[in-house]
């Protein structure tokens, strides 16, 4: 519901200032929390970091639809769910990645991938609905209650329906091992010190691009391009274009071949949907049929609408299909990485997942950022996004 929250551009905001400044906060929070959250992990357990974590969510939908009355909420906001994020995700990739057997990895992360969706279609569904009449740039009141109420009973629902993992049993029949945790003190200095593991070290520039994309793709491509109700159409579409990506990438990642080819194969696949959504991505950005023809960007947005702008603005939708695709095969293929270096190792797979959600938000603070001081366009930010991630593929080559 976040995802679909930032779909719509600008968290549902009518000023795009709001989403940047919440947004910077937020990853920037995340780089850290994620960063430290495999000690949390390995000293609490999945179970509290679910419900804390998912209850950051709905603090962060508020502060966004109070921000017009108070300034400073868009901070606190972004700090908090920075917070909550790191340890929520570092939770969830470490259990995704543990129950996997070595011939499943790659199903594993694609189920997770579609049923973490799932919440971005439906929310971008019910964006569309509560929206169809908004003429508007920002969601509706009645928008942002419906995803906080509903944030909430999914953080409650966390410790009714989560198994413990220590009574998980894989389907080749191998049980989960958890070892002892180590004082506070140890678990935050064995997590200071992930980063000079030689995978991770290999995969940094990788990780730190995985999320710099979702800026250009939200505010600018979306936020930037659409009305408000054809911008939750698109955000359901760019989600539902990642559960079908991902259902088929995981089989290629589980196909019966060695997983040198697999990894091959993988990064291929990779790189050739960053190349077609973020290159065509960018010729719109100045092909667009938008302002009599000059495109859009900074200081000259469009209000496309998907029905009384038809057949032309079928092209720009197309293209929003295939970034949610991209954003599936990159994010998927980083995760069967780490889940085939760690080999089933718990405290391994740990400090990989919070290395990777740590970096990860680094990049997508950096990306905020850049968004938010103003000096560079769209344009310049989707050139940098697809720069950045192609080249990030280079050192992630030796780990196969």
């Amino acid at each position: 519901l976040f995802n679909a929250l930032n779909g719509l551009g600008n968290a549902g905001s009518d000023d795009p200032t709001v989403a940047a400044i919440a947004n910077t906060c937020l990853y920037a929070t995340f780089a850290v929390s994620g960063y430290l959250a495999g000690a949390a992990f390995n000293l609490l357990g999945p179970i509290p970091l679910f419900l804390v974590g998912g209850l950051t969510y709905a603090v962060y939908a508020a502060c966004i639809y109070f921000s017009p009355y108070w300034g400073l909420l868009p901070v606190v906001g972004g700090v908090i769910l920075g917070i909550g994020a790191g340890i929520f995700w570092a939770a969830q990739s470490s259990l995704m990645m543990l129950y996997a057997t070595p011939n499943s990895r790659g199903s594993f992360i694609a189920c997770f991938w579609i049923i973490f969706n799932l919440g971005g279609v439906a929310g971008g569904l019910l964006q569309f609905g509560l929206n169809y009449h908004n003429e508007g740039k920002g969601a509706n009141a009645v928008s942002y209650f419906t995803f906080i109420a509903i944030m909430i009973l999914g953080a409650l629902a966390a410790p009714c329906l989560l198994a413990q993992p220590s009574s998980v049993v894989r389907e080749d029949g191998t049980k989960v091992v958890f070892k002892c945790a180590e004082a506070p003190a140890e678990e935050i200095r064995a997590a200071l010190l992930s980063i000079g593991d030689p995978f991770v070290q290999r995969n940094l520039l990788f990780f730190l691009a995985s999320n710099w994309f979702y800026t250009y793709n939200f505010s600018g491509f979306n936020g930037h391009q659409f009305n408000m109700r054809t911008r939750g159409l698109n955000s359901a579409l760019f989600w539902g274009a990642q559960m079908l990506a991902a259902w088929l990438f995981g089989k290629l990642l589980d196909a019966r071949l060695p997983p040198v080819t697999r990894a091959r194969r993988g990064m291929g696949l990779v790189v050739y949907f960053l190349v077609a959504s973020l290159g065509l991505a960018i010729w719109n950005n100045s092909r667009s049929t938008c302002n009599h023809g000059h495109g859009w960007d900074k200081g000259m947005p469009c209000r496309l609408d998907y029905l009384h702008d038809f057949p032309e603005v079928g092209v720009p939708m197309v293209i929003n299909v295939l970034l949610g695709a991209s954003d599936a095969v990159y994010q998927n293929f980083a995760l069967w990485l780490m889940s085939m270096a760690a080999a089933g190792d718990a405290r391994k797979t740990v400090a990989y997942a919070a290395a990777y959600k740590g970096v990860q938000s680094l990049g997508a603070g950096c990306a905020w950022l850049l968004d938010l001081v103003g000096f560079i366009s769209y344009r310049q930010q989707g050139i940098i996004t697809l720069a950045l991630a192609v080249v990030a593929c280079l050192p992630v080559v030796p780990t196969f």
